[in-house]
């Protein structure tokens, strides 16, 4: 804040400093006007600003004036000929007009005084007008003013920009010091919208955005992740920290299909991948989140649209060059603690006496894994952290370079990111590298040009094998016995146990390199035709070249210190390759047009758009492969296979937008857009998207005049529209598929290859339809210091495209029918105060909360699925949790005892899953018996037991700053959310390489007979407990997370700084994902409540960084 008011005052000293010394021409030519609009019209070609009574008379009369080049006395002369007005020229180019009666009107008080900000110092340029007339002046350099010529009694209305509009009486003093508080803009504030701005205290729909600051100076790897927690409205999950990886969730109002819900992501209008950009770039983004802001996108926009804005290129700047660059280091935020291998073997022993089966080791393999006897079979090995390092780096730099000058501003920027891995071996390494022109030239009065180019070179490297699901490596660390070591002594890779060496995939087995080249051009011009008419055009392609090589490498064990063969860990060479290439273009024109008469403003726009995007994808792969140095496919002499894919689509669309606004009162706005989408048969291909919106500012009514010293807005919004979605996961549906058979048949006597159909088609499938209903309140409060913006919404998607179960005989897949139904409904409120202590103590305080309740309303024609752990069903959640309701363990009381055997049988009416009777013991999970019969049966006693879909998000983020000293603190959370961790990564013991954990240890022993453990009795290879899906194994996986914390130093601009042209010099700390308080299960990150465990970590980082501006 301080630096932008200091370049606002130099800016306005030198603009004082120009109208002092040179006398502004003008040049306009005005036909048939109103007075009072021609007085506008000067004003925007001129640096003269006017001031008036509007009870003036004579303001509505028509006039024409054409002037070249010529003074403001010669303008005016022609301007006010015929009128019973005249005017005064005031100092910095002030015009004040008045009736002849009132110039000859003789006033015999002066007043002269200072205008200053909260620090004492000067502001240049204050407007101070006497209230009620339209006599008037400015301040000057040093913020002195004088003004002639009024009563004893007036009230003079001070203000500047960046300020808060004061009203000052007169005095006995002939001198005065009038002091201005910043202000917020809350009146100036504008939000980027569909195809346009709007000012934020107009918007009638529900739409939330952020600036360029929550991304600036924080070690985030891309722009979803810096995004999280920022957005009202918006749930952003991510499930992986992995390097280049950018696969996370957003979810604008929940989930509203069950197909894609992936919002529409816009970047300076045009689709794109906000991930590979370089956060540096963005200077806005804003999200559309209820139908009536998000219509005019129509059928692609029925999961909310992000609109991203890049940093503008501003002409009559002058040049400046900023570097921001940051080191950090990364680490997991939650890795499973592993026991050790006595304690394995110890509770080995336990898990096979629970079930009367032999042990298989001895007191003297304990004996050498504790004296280090066999080092390369009964080795002490802890895989986690034998797989992962301590820390990882990353490290990322920017350099942008803004300027211009009256005709022409440019924008230049270059990004690098590196990353490195968390896990060991030679894969893991990430670079991303952004460059950015931009250019906005005007090449006359009437006609800008705009130019935008970008390109994107990503280039990702990770080990052959996954570290992800149940094949990857981070995986069969989990399934690798405590007893195998890294390395035989003889400095062979180790083997043992049922799973492969993670360690030797890690370094040994290969690698996978994904380079994605990106160059988007995006050019624009626009014409004002007439004031207030003004036509744009646009051009957008965005080229994606992508080439993924795989190679996978042998890697043979052999037994220690001979050649004899043990096993592979992988016993096959192959190499791959993914050659892809995409093409996207859209073209886009529109028109708007403002007008104003009297109280009445209208905005009208009217467009059109056409996409089309072209994608190609060929694979290749060759195996054997003669070396492993030789990365290309004829190095393979082996099982040569090919395969290729494309696929295009197109959509056009009209679009059309209309807003009214009286007063600043009433405000109305409506939406119409006309989709015609190749996905759908060329029948059923259009449809319209029509919204509405309407807001009313209280606050503007007369009854509310006596609240206005605190009430600073008090707006009330509703809104309804309908959208469309046409995402399925086939471009097609409308058309038969046909591939080729695996199958030949006979034809002419010989053997001929043929066709079939794989998959029905549907040909009049058409749109899935949203409707939604919005209300909503903003409220600001106290001078702008305190507001709050409260959003209550339904959102019911109908004709969901699903899949309808077809008899098998016919040989053919599912097509896709028009057939469910979704409703989210929710609720946002977003708190906020900014105040001051003294003249340099700042501080700031927002809070937001949210929350979507998400339910299947209908299934259509096809059945409710309750067939797995997930299901489908009408009156749930989507992907709700279906599984028993678990009572706790069972206990000795649940079973009869024979004392000459020494077992243990359940009793008569101890509720039971049959199958298991025979198995099932004290301390195995107990199950609640919902239909009351005295069995446990899937059909009956299974039902909804939670939901994964995060509840309940809420932010808290707090800032200060005091004498160039700045900190901030976020913190980030979710209220209530179900968890579900499963396989290797939750599980001990039910089957070989389920290897215990230190959370395990809270089980069910005959020493601790605990009904509520977290773990049930430990059963060797056996899985009734683990199988049968129930709440014992839900976790909550609500949490609280320090999402970011900064401290910076503003070094002030003094001395050397200064000599340096140094504007703005900071050095900070920062960090993400510093604490995270949650119940989860202990070895994973709440972040990622379903999983088996085996994804690569969520990261925390402690970053330094610098930025630098040279002006």
């Amino acid at each position: 804040m301080k630096s932008n008011h200091f370049k606002m005052r130099w800016l306005c000293l030198l603009f004082a400093l120009f109208t002092l010394n040179i006398q502004a021409q003008i040049t306009v030519d005005i036909k048939n006007k109103p007075l009072k609009e021609a007085i506008k019209t000067i004003e925007r070609s001129s640096n003269y600003s006017f001031f008036y009574n509007v009870e003036l008379e004579g303001l509505d009369k028509l006039v024409t004036v054409k002037t070249d080049n010529a003074s403001l006395e010669e303008t005016m002369k022609q301007l006010l000929k015929g009128t019973n007005i005249t005017f005064q020229r005031k100092v910095d180019n002030v015009v004040v007009l008045l009736s002849k009666q009132q110039q000859a009107a003789k006033r015999s008080r002066s007043v002269s005084g200072k205008v200053v900000d909260e620090k004492g110092e000067a502001i240049i340029g204050a407007s101070i007008i006497v209230k009620g007339s339209s006599i008037g002046t400015s301040t000057d350099v040093d913020g002195n003013f004088t003004i002639n010529n009024i009563s004893d009694n007036a009230l003079l209305v001070v203000s500047s920009i960046g300020y808060k509009k004061t009203e000052v009486p007169v005095t006995n003093e002939n001198s005065i010091e009038i002091r201005l508080n910043e202000d917020s803009n809350l009146m100036d504030e504008v939000v980027v919208v569909g195809y346009g701005v709007q000012k934020k205290i107009n918007l009638t729909g529900s739409v939330v955005s952020v600036d360029h600051d929550v991304l600036a100076n924080r070690p985030i790897a891309n722009v979803t992740t810096g995004l999280q927690g920022m957005l009202p409205g918006v749930s952003i999950v991510n499930t992986t920290s992995r390097p280049g990886d950018n696969n996370s969730s957003i979810r604008v109002r929940g989930i509203g299909t069950l197909n894609n819900s992936d919002p529409l992501i816009l970047i300076d209008g045009v689709e794109g991948d906000m991930n590979t950009l370089n956060p540096d770039d963005i200077e806005s983004v804003s999200v559309l989140k209820d139908a009536a802001s998000s219509s005019i996108y129509g059928s692609r926009a029925a999961n909310g649209v992000i609109l991203i804005t890049t940093r503008k290129a501003d002409r009559e700047v002058k040049p400046t060059v900023t570097y921001t660059g940051y080191f950090a280091m990364q680490k997991p935020t939650a890795l499973p603690e592993m026991l050790d291998a006595v304690e394995y073997l110890t509770l080995l022993k336990e898990a096979t006496s629970n079930v009367n089966k032999s042990w298989g080791y001895t007191q003297e393999d304990i004996d050498a894994v504790i004296n280090g006897t066999d080092p390369n079979f009964r080795a002490n090995t802890n895989w986690i952290k034998e797989i992962t390092r301590d820390y990882a780096p990353q490290h990322g730099h920017n350099v942008n370079i803004n300027g211009g000058n009256k005709n022409m501003g440019y924008y230049l920027s270059y990004g690098n990111l590196t990353t490195s891995g968390l896990m060991v071996g030679n894969g893991y390494h990430a670079t991303r590298n952004n460059v950015r022109m931009k250019l906005n030239t005007e090449l006359f009065d009437r006609l800008t040009i705009e130019g935008n180019v970008s390109y994107t070179d990503v280039d990702n490297w990770t080990p052959a094998s996954s570290d992800s699901g149940n094949s990857g490596f981070f995986y069969q660390a989990l399934r690798s016995s405590p007893l195998t070591p890294v390395k035989f002594t003889d400095g062979q890779w180790g083997y043992g146990g049922s799973s492969a060496n993670p360690i030797a995939q890690a370094y040994d087995g290969g690698f996978i390199n994904y380079h994605k080249r990106e160059t988007s051009l995006n050019f624009s011009a626009g014409l004002r035709i007439i004031d207030g008419l003004t036509a744009k055009v646009q051009y957008a392609t965005r080229l994606v070249d992508v080439l993924r090589k795989q190679q996978q490498n042998i890697i043979q064990h052999f037994y220690p210190d001979t050649e004899t063969p043990l096993a592979y860990t992988s016993n096959t060479s192959k190499f791959s390759q993914r050659d892809i290439a995409q093409r996207y273009q859209n073209v886009m024109a529109q028109v708007d047009y403002d007008k104003t008469i009297g109280k009445h403003s209208f905005h009208i726009l009217a467009g059109f758009s056409q996409e089309w995007q072209l994608y190609q994808q060929m694979d290749a792969s060759r195996q054997d492969l003669v070396s492993n140095d030789l990365h290309v496919l004829n190095a393979g002499t082996d099982l040569q296979t090919n395969s290729g894919y494309d696929n295009h689509w197109a959509i056009r669309s009209g679009f059309g937008r209309v807003n009214y606004n009286f007063n600043d009162r009433y405000l109305v706005e409506a939406n119409l857009r006309y989709d015609l989408s190749s996905r759908f048969h060329k029948d059923h291909r259009g449809g319209y998207f029509p919204s509405a919106s309407v807001a009313w500012r209280l606050t503007e009514e007369s009854f509310m005049e006596s609240t206005r010293s605190w009430l600073d807005n008090l707006k009330i919004r509703a809104s309804y529209g309908t959208l469309g979605n046409q995402y399925t996961s086939s471009l097609y549906p409308y058309m038969a598929l046909i591939q080729p058979s695996t199958s030949n048949m006979p034809i002419g006597g010989e053997i001929t290859s043929s066709m079939q159909q794989s998959e029905a088609s549907n040909n009049i499938l058409s749109w899935e339809s949203i409707k939604m209903t919005n209300i909503g309140l903003d409220v600001n409060l106290l001078n702008n210091r305190l507001s709050l913006t409260a959003d209550y919404f339904i959102k019911n998607t109908d004709d969901i495209l699903l899949k309808v179960k077809l008899p098998d005989v016919l040989g053919v897949s599912e097509p896709y029918q028009n057939a469910g139904k979704v409703q989210n409904k929710g609720w946002e409120i977003a708190l906020a105060w900014q105040d001051k202590i003294g003249k340099d103590f700042t501080y700031g305080v927002n809070v937001t909360f949210s929350d979507v309740k998400n339910k299947v309303v209908s299934v259509g024609n096809t059945a409710d699925d309750f067939s797995g752990d997930r299901i489908r069903a009408v009156g749930y959640p989507i992907d709700a949790f279906w599984g028993y309701k678990s009572d706790g363990l069972y206990t000795v009381d649940d079973f009869d005892y024979d004392i000459a055997t020494n077992t243990y049988t359940p009793k008569a009416t101890t509720p039971i899953i049959e199958e298991y009777r025979t198995k099932v013991q004290p301390g195995d999970i107990k199950y609640v018996d919902i239909d009351g019969d005295g069995k446990i049966t899937p059909t009956e006693d299974r039902c909804y037991i939670g939901s994964a879909i995060p509840r309940y998000n809420y932010t808290i983020g707090l800032n200060a700053a005091w004498r160039g000293i700045d900190f901030s603190l976020f913190l980030q959370g979710v209220g209530k959310c179900d968890g579900y961790i499963g396989g290797m990564g939750r599980h001990a013991f039910t089957e070989l390489a389920n290897y215990p954990q230190k959370a395990h240890l809270d089980r069910w022993t005959w020493e601790n007979q605990n009904p509520h453990a977290s773990y049930p009795r430990f059963t060797y290879d056996e899985t009734y407990n683990r199988d049968e899906f129930s709440s014992f194994w839900l976790e909550d996986a609500s949490y609280l997370r320090v999402k970011n914390l900064q401290v910076g130093y503003t070094v002030p601009r003094k001395g050397i700084i200064s000599k340096m042209h140094i504007e703005n010099l900071r050095i900070y700390f920062s960090g993400e994902n510093l604490w995270t308080f949650t119940d989860f299960f202990s070895s994973y990150d709440p972040e990622i409540p379903v999983s088996s465990g085996g994804y690569y970590p969520i990261t925390a980082s402690y970053s330094l960084g610098l930025s630098i501006t040279f002006k």
